[in-house]
């Protein structure tokens, strides 16, 4: 029942640890130098001379051979977990590591433990038995019980083990207060009590530190127990309450948890810390009125009598070895719709009475995923159920707490009649990515926070091939270029990016890198990886490292471990020199070709967005450079080649004789941008007007995106990439259109204060017509039929299409008449709301925006919400923006899950931008302490303020905006937004003319 053991032994057969070492006498010491040193000199001379693509030489640039390993592996000992079930026997598996490449040194990112804020290792936990009672109605509260509304009383035995004998315990504690004299440490073999000599709290590490009058002893198991009370407070983190109002209009009250990554400690004192994983048996004492849930499955209810008659204790079945972040329990009146796997799990899906109904798409949905992933990755779900509940305060999407995962209503429940396409795919990814974590996170967990990507990057790669499996018309896996791949790229191509995996200690320097790097750049190089492996090979070395560390923490090398033992007799590549490129070093390529012939020369290089700013070196760096997998094709074959691009310059000749084009990154599957020759490039252009259907969607997709970030970045004529754009009045395909709309955006923002503006509007109106009079305004057709009608009626609006901007006022007008009229129809569809609501607002004035505020403040749909919050941003009148601000600020109008999002929406308008700058310094200090120390959406906020600003007066209004100031978990993104305004000066220097000039031209 307890964690496996991180002691050096086991650590020294674990592959990629290291063991103790051994002693070597002065003269073994001179004689291995001296060996050394000769072995270094002659492999240098080989290598110079003869090298060798299988050698620990850096291989021959442009090789089509494997990046391999420098000699063979040798098996690994499994080690022997104390918990049960067992990992099975892992085969394939090497201990032996890659020395890096002579020059291309790897730096080690440190995992806080020289930081004192970090536990001590002498001390593990193995076992918690938890008793919670929440006080959520006064009603329920005994008379002269001295219980206090909106607190918890807590009970926590903690079974630890002392590996190193030691006269001071430390363990995590924040928020709550430890019950006078109730705090003990037993010795379990004799049963008697340590003496504690004092207790004290360490705030600035949130520890609570035990010192003992004698030592605990090494290898014996000691007890601590304590009582304590914490709030049940409303800051979304720890321990804390939600709310609803119920159709009676009465407010509800629940208990609820979001304890990742470092808000365990607000529920009950404990080891803290991803590595000090152990079992938990929880009870709940609750009103009887109302149910409990956690991790695993009820197994007992005792109906309590006397001044707690009402209240029941219910008992729920040990978890198995778990980390503290995974704990949650939920106390609510919520109901719940059931159904079963293939394999026989229990799968609960819950949401309060109203919206219970609204569940049945999670629901069907998470039990195929379920089945999904236990046969992808060969592994059974080792719970005997999975709850899902659905929460009205939340502060991120989801939270993949092992057997209960918590949701945003909005990320769970699903009305068709009320809910977009949108609202549908974004259940079944969110869904999809919670179930993937309950494999890569919850049963394998990082050693530390620094491999955070392991977890998220891991699971935002197969949540598409989750949702694939169950609606394969949905094009998921070309969706991901436009949705995660081309959106990170912008961020990655900042020198302030950092690299997924970087060292951290604080909590905040922890919520720091819970961004799109750990996300969406860890799932592309997944991506990548498994492209490169092959899909077969990638699967089985994933399975095999879920197996051996089964139970326990791991890190990145482990699992490149694995993959290459899998790949060992089929490619034979050394995944871990590969992608330690791709994790120990912040950016990526762009591959530079040019054509001699049928030859073409190609040499990589750091992208970035703006060439002149200084590059964050604080993490260290492999000289920038990458190991690149090119695949390329060209117009004589539809055969796709692959070679590596090593560190330097490479030519390799193209599959056909003298054909017209050649493309590289087939489907955009490696992590890395290209440039052609002017020659290549005019030639694509030629292609895409002609005959567009001879490329994937993914590369249309990628050439747009390319070639605009590398005019942003000085490396292509603007123009060469605007002209890119014109083959889509005749190319209707949704993932082009998508790639194209996101990148013409930043021209927009650029545009808005600039006299070109205009003529961009002229061109997209027209650039768009076509799209938008195949799509009409009739909702139907496929999924991404739908989501290419929003995105041509949206534009269409967005840049004065007459046509557009008639039928939805009109819609408005209707909605409002018959709402008026008391007829509760709605009259939009579900997919045009949001675009129907914001061009009402914005056409309109006080009357449409009240209308529409009311019906955000009165609807019961989560979804629906959020459109008309987006909506009510999209007013011309500035006062009404200003009082929008407000509003946000006061949680009964707006949730505090919200508020940011409301400066967000008022941001993107170009009429409220001033304003929300505005708003944001003057509100800085309530909106960082209320957002600042862990909100997922508060680095987004700084983003979307501040992405537009384009002038020198905008740089020096926002670096003195941040002198002498605590951003918080937003620092990073502060960093960013000035190199962003840097590059956007440099921008509109090099190219708003010419941008404005070629705008016009192409207009009629």
């Amino acid at each position: 029942m307890g964690m496996t053991q991180m002691n050096v032994d086991e650590e020294a057969a674990t592959p990629g640890r290291k063991g103790n070492g051994f002693y070597c006498s002065p003269a073994q010491l001179f004689f291995v130098a001296i060996t050394v040193a000769i072995t270094i000199t002659g492999v240098g001379l080989l290598c110079y001379y003869a090298p060798d693509r299988t050698s620990e030489c850096e291989p021959v640039v442009g090789s089509q051979e494997p990046i391999k390993q420098s000699e063979e592996p040798k098996p690994t000992e499994k080690p022997n977990p104390t918990e049960k079930p067992k990992p099975t026997t892992v085969k394939d598996v090497t201990t032996k590591k890659m020395p890096s490449t002579p020059d291309m040194p790897s730096p080690s990112p440190t995992s806080g433990g020289d930081w004192e804020g970090r536990l001590s290792s002498n001390i593990i936990p193995k076992h918690y038995t938890l008793t919670l009672q929440p006080y959520l109605y006064e009603k329920d509260i005994p008379a002269g019980s001295g219980k206090t509304l909106f607190t918890f009383d807590g009970t926590v035995k903690i079974e630890i083990k002392c590996l190193e004998a030691t006269n001071v315990i430390k363990l995590h504690k924040n928020a709550i207060n430890v019950t006078e004299g109730t705090l003990t440490v037993t010795d379990i073999d004799s049963s008697k009590d340590v003496k504690i000599k004092t207790f004290t709290d360490q705030v600035e590490y949130q520890f609570l530190v035990i010192e003992l009058e004698t030592s605990l002893e090494a290898d014996r198991s000691y007890e601590i127990s304590m009582d304590y009370i914490g709030d049940l407070w409303d800051g979304l983190a720890g321990f804390y309450r939600s709310s609803y109002k119920n159709d009676a209009g009465e407010t509800r009250f629940i208990a609820t948890t979001q304890m990742q990554p470092t808000d365990a400690r607000r529920a009950l004192p404990c080891f803290d810390e991803p590595a000090m994983k152990a079992t938990f048996n929880t009870t709940i004492i609750h009103p009887s009125d109302l149910s409990a849930i956690t991790n695993m499955n009820n197994i007992s209810t005792e109906v309590l009598t006397g001044d707690w008659s009402g209240w029941e204790k219910t008992q729920f079945e040990t978890t198995p070895a778990m980390s503290t972040y995974l704990l949650a329990f939920v106390v609510s009146d919520f109901t719940f719709k059931s159904g079963t796997t293939n394999r026989n799990v229990t799968f609960r899906v819950w949401a309060r009475t109203e919206r219970i109904d609204t569940v049945d798409y999670a629901l069907q949905a998470g039990i195929r995923i379920l089945d999904f992933f236990e046969d992808y990755f060969n592994i059974d779900y080792p719970l005997p159920k999975q709850d899902m509940i659905a929460i009205p305060d939340f502060s991120a999407g989801a939270m993949e707490n092992w057997g209960l995962i918590t949701y945003r209503e909005t990320a769970l429940l699903f009305d068709s009649s009320e809910n977009s396409a949108s609202n549908k795919q974004r259940i079944a990814v969110v869904v999809s990515h919670e179930l993937a974590h309950q494999w890569f996170g919850n049963l394998v967990t990082p050693i530390w926070w620094d491999d955070l990507w392991l977890n998220e990057g891991f699971a935002s790669y197969v949540e598409y091939l989750g949702v694939d499996h169950i609606e394969p018309t949905w094009q998921m896996q070309e969706q991901f270029v436009v949705e995660d791949l081309q959106y990170v790229f912008t961020l990655d191509g900042l020198g302030s990016s950092h690299p997924i995996k970087v060292p951290v200690r604080t909590p905040e320097e922890i919520n720091e890198i819970f961004d799109s790097i750990s996300y969406s750049k860890g799932a592309a190089i997944l991506r990548m990886l498994n492209d490169i492996l092959t899909e077969d090979v990638f699967v089985k070395g994933l399975t095999n490292y879920l197996n051996h560390f089964a139970y326990s923490n791991a890190e990145s090398d482990d699992l490149w471990e694995y993959l290459t033992a899998a790949d060992r007799g089929i490619g034979d590549n050394d995944v871990k020199r590969i992608m330690d490129t791709w994790t120990l070093q912040m950016g990526y390529p762009v591959v530079t070709c040019k054509r001699s012939g049928d030859t073409i020369s190609a040499n990589q290089t750091h992208f970035l967005i703006d060439p002149t700013s200084e590059v964050e070196d604080k993490y260290g760096d492999l000289g920038y450079t990458w190991y690149v997998q090119v695949s390329y094709f060209d117009d004589s074959s539809n055969v796709r080649s692959n070679r590596w691009l090593n560190k330097g310059p490479d030519s390799f000749d193209l599959l056909g004789s003298n054909p017209d084009w050649y493309i590289l990154n087939d489907k955009q599957s490696g992590y890395y941008r290209v440039n052609y020759d002017q020659a290549n490039w005019d030639a694509l252009k030629t292609q895409l007007e002609t005959n567009s259907t001879v490329f994937p969607d993914e590369n249309k997709a990628a050439l747009i995106d390319d070639a605009f970030n590398l005019a942003r970045a000085g490396l292509l004529e603007q123009v060469t990439a605007l002209s890119l754009t014109t083959f889509l009045k005749d190319d209707l395909s949704y993932i082009p259109w998508e790639a194209t709309l996101t990148v013409m955006s930043y021209v927009q923002d650029m545009f808005s204060r600039y006299e070109g503006y205009g003529a961009l509007e002229i061109y997209m109106h027209n650039l768009v017509e076509n799209l938008y009079n195949s799509v009409g305004w009739i909702d139907s057709g496929s999924h991404l039929e739908q989501y290419n009608r929003v995105n041509a009626l949206f534009t269409a609006c967005t840049y004065k299409n007459d046509d557009c901007l008639i039928e939805a006022t009109a819609l408005y007008a209707q909605y409002m008449t018959l709402s008026n009229a008391g007829n509760s129809t709605n009259p939009v569809s579900p997919n045009l709301r949001t675009l129907t609501y914001c061009n009402g607002i914005r056409e309109g004035g006080q009357v449409e925006w009240d209308f529409g505020y009311n019906k955000y403040t009165t609807s019961d749909d989560a979804a629906e919400k959020s459109k008309w919050l987006f909506a009510l941003g999209c007013s011309q009148e500035p006062w009404i923006l200003s009082r929008y601000l407000e509003l946000s600020l006061d949680p009964d109008e707006v949730r505090s899950q919200d508020a940011v999002y409301v400066i967000q929406y008022v941001s993107d308008n170009y009429v409220g931008r001033a304003l929300a700058w505005d708003f944001i310094r003057a509100k800085w200090d309530i909106l960082r302490n209320n957002y600042g120390g862990g909100s997922f959406s508060f680095s987004r906020l700084i983003e979307s303020v501040t992405k537009h600003f384009n002038t020198n007066f905008d740089l020096e209004e926002l670096e003195a905006f941040g002198e002498d100031r605590d951003f918080g978990s937003a620092a990073r993104a502060y960093q960013q937004s000035i190199e962003k305004t840097k590059a956007n000066i440099i921008w509109m220097t090099n190219n708003a003319a010419s941008t404005f000039e070629w705008l016009e031209k192409q207009n009629p």
